[in-house]
């Protein structure tokens, strides 16, 4: 359990990671290089400004990283119960296998972190020759290796550390009495008694809630108003991701409902209950994903419903070519937003395909079972893919309620001194590469495990410990 291949997963979501944050380290000195090979003054102030927005969207992708890979550690562990507690039986503390386990997440953080480096290193030059063959770049020398490359690899190594440290939390709860059970998930009733953890998740979505509500109410004096409020989203969202056990089994309980008079489906939903746990550790990291997305496409189309409102009523003449340049510009402006918050989508969905591939490896003596007791293949492999389809819908649709609400928070206060901002505004196009994306990411989640774990004869699957 403690070996670095036990978690590839997460060495890929570190390298993921590195990659996102050498781009946005690498970015602000090629762009202020070509602006002074064309002639501009002081581009000082442009590269400290371009610097801010790629820590903060780096500090975001670590967020999320830390977060998957923490799951990630944690379904490993749960798939290992009965192997840690037969360690304990034979004299291990949890202390000790705690600590091989966070010591094997420092190496993972550590080849994660190099190789992602060596990728964002490469893409970027890449990028760099694209643009410079076709003129878009003046043709002078860039940095593509500064100083500053240290720190996205230190911050990765050092998040991914933590969150083995915190995903390695369970290894000290295992008994050697375990050893003897076939369970390898804690009960619904277990997870419910987490008293620590309701209280934790309550106070923090309350106290966010409240941030949010001061916010709202100074709206309408000061554009600060979207201070508080912007601390109080993330305080409320860190509070939905500590009671992920509280908030996700009931939007599971009400997507299960669907198609539940088909026996597969119904067992389908049942699972995804059974484990409230397991099912929690892979959709928190899609919710967050998609409630990023979706908060920064709201928030822009907000901002550009009220600029081109304004737009309409100070140009009347040419109000059409005005409007018509506002949404060009905003078009473009949510292309980039898009794709650079969208990379943290993108190690979410990586945490997920983990998580739900993982599930279906540690339960081939369920699957057996299941062929044993008469379901064909071809039904226990839609079971599996509608249960991967359930917790990829719960969490999108859960992420765009909260994506919704916080976009138009931030809208409003943002924009509020200039009136009634209104109701949020998401755009068509966001909604349809979130749902698209959601369904083949459920998909390609289960597919391969699905097809390996079918191979295997159900005898020999019962037989599996």
């Amino acid at each position: 359990m403690n070996a670095v291949r036990d978690f590839r997963p997460t060495i890929l979501v570190a390298a993921l990671g590195t990659t996102f944050g050498s781009a946005l380290v690498i970015a602000p000195g090629i762009v202020t290089e070509a602006l002074g090979a064309a002639g501009f003054g002081d581009v000082a102030a442009v590269k400290s400004i371009l610097d801010v927005i790629g820590w903060l969207f780096l500090g975001i992708a670590l967020y999320v990283g830390a977060i998957v890979t923490a799951n990630t550690c944690a379904t490993l562990i749960a798939g290992q119960t009965r192997v840690i507690a037969l360690q304990r039986l034979v004299g291990a503390t949890g202390a000790s296998l705690r600590a091989r386990i966070t010591r094997a997440g420092l190496v993972v953080g550590v080849i994660g972190g190099l190789v992602g480096a060596v990728a964002g290193t490469g893409l970027s030059a890449l990028f760099v020759a694209v643009l410079r063959s076709n003129g878009f770049l003046p043709d002078t020398s860039y940095t593509l290796v500064p100083w500053q490359l240290v720190l996205p690899i230190v911050a990765v190594v050092l998040a991914t550390w933590g969150a083995f440290a915190v995903g390695s939390k369970r290894v000290l709860s295992v008994t050697p009495l375990e050893a003897l059970s076939a369970s390898i998930e804690p009960s619904h009733d277990d997870l419910r008694s987490g008293t620590a953890r309701k209280v934790w998740a309550i106070l923090l979505m309350a106290g966010g809630g409240a941030l949010m509500l001061l916010g709202l109410v100074l709206s309408g004096s000061t554009p600060v108003a979207v201070l508080p409020a912007a601390l109080g989203g993330f305080v409320s969202f860190a509070g939905v991701a500590v009671g992920a056990t509280i908030v996700m089994p009931p939007v599971l309980a009400l997507i299960g409902k669907i198609g539940a008079k088909d026996p597969v489906v119904l067992l389908a939903g049942r699972n995804a209950l059974r484990a409230p746990g397991r099912a929690a550790r892979a959709t928190i990291g899609l919710v967050i994903g998609v409630t990023l997305l979706v908060t920064f496409a709201v928030a822009l189309g907000m901002m550009q419903h009220v600029l081109e409102t304004e737009v309409g009523k100070q140009v009347q003449g040419a109000s059409a070519d005005q409007v018509q340049a506002v949404r060009d510009f905003f078009l473009q402006v949510n292309g980039v937003v898009s794709v650079i918050v969208g990379f943290s989508a993108v190690i979410a969905a990586v945490g997920v395909v983990n998580a739900l591939a993982l599930g279906v490896l540690q339960r081939r003596r369920e699957l057996g079972l299941l062929r044993v007791l008469g379901l064909t293949g071809a039904q226990v492999r839609r079971m599996i893919i509608t249960e991967a389809v359930q917790m990829v819908v719960a969490a999108v649709l859960t992420g765009l309620v909260l994506g919704t609400f916080y976009g138009w928070v931030g809208g409003q206060t943002l924009l509020g001194t200039l009136g009634t901002v209104g109701a949020p505004v998401l755009p068509p196009m966001t909604i349809v590469i979130v749902v698209l994306g959601a369904l083949l990411l459920a998909v390609a989640a289960t597919v391969a495990p699905v097809r390996r774990a079918m191979r295997v004869p159900p005898t020999e699957a019962l037989a599996v410990d």
